[in-house]
């Protein structure tokens, strides 16, 4: 946050710390309705007596280095088709469009999403967890990277054009989200991954970054881009509003 003061990609409109605290409340408000999801989930299991020995992984006899990829690939493969479906699904794009509906993007932008999102997410991943019960240590490694990785993809930072292009091959860099946060309609829908740019590939949803690095791109939605609709109340009301200015229309 302090090197996109000082080293910006793109000039921020709003005072940076006006634009912090807005999404960094949001974040909270979302972080711990996650964390609540994953409590109840936690409950659940010892409850009913799980422990990642009992789990299929361990019930399989796979080996613990096998276990640790399996993890990975898995959370991320669940956060790539979550990511996905959500911008396909009316009601969970009206969700998820709080997160597009930043008109300017850097590393605050990393979590804000909206509470309800963030439940539904846990409540999808968590039983695959339970099902498979990986190594605590591997979950923690995913989500930890998870979040670096995020937050240096939504940073407002131009990495070198050769460091660039060699990171994006093995994970997500901020030139190739950049064109996810796009206003137009097929660079949103598109680059969905949250690591690895492997399974936008693998799926056919990747696009090309943008040649400047993301300079020129409109940021956002094509609506809900004045001061109002971005205050927190606006941003926790409108996946509700009857009429809401962040849903857009779905093909076919």
């Amino acid at each position: 946050m302090l090197l996109e003061v000082v080293l910006p990609l793109h000039p921020s409109s709003t005072p940076p710390l006006l634009r912090w605290f807005r999404n960094l409340a949001l974040s909270a408000l979302a972080l711990g309705a996650a964390f609540s999801a994953s409590t109840l989930s936690w409950a659940a299991s010892r409850a009913l007596e799980i422990r990642p020995e009992s789990g299929m992984l361990s019930s399989l006899g796979t080996p613990v280095w096998a276990q640790w990829v399996i993890t990975f690939l898995t959370l991320d493969a669940i956060a790539y088709a979550l990511h996905r479906i959500s911008h396909h699904v009316n009601w969970l794009w009206r969700l998820h469009s709080v997160h597009h509906s930043d008109p300017e993007l850097d590393a605050t932008t990393t979590h804000r999403h909206h509470p309800v999102e963030n439940v539904i997410t846990a409540l999808i991943s968590l039983p695959v967890l339970l099902v498979l019960a990986p190594p605590v240590w591997a979950v923690l490694t995913y989500s930890m990277t998870a979040v670096v990785i995020s937050t240096l993809s939504h940073s407002s930072l131009a990495l070198p054009d050769g460091l660039d292009k060699v990171l994006r091959n093995f994970i997500v860099t901020p030139a190739y989200h950049r064109t996810h946060h796009s206003a137009e309609r097929i660079q949103t829908d598109s680059n969905y991954a949250t690591v690895l740019p492997l399974f936008d590939r693998l799926f056919r949803s990747a696009s090309p970054a943008a040649p400047d690095k993301g300079r020129a791109l409109t940021i956002g939605l094509e609506t809900a881009r004045d001061a109002r609709s971005q205050s927190l109340w606006a941003l926790l009301m409108a996946p509700f509003r009857r009429s809401t200015t962040s849903t857009k229309p779905l093909e076919g």
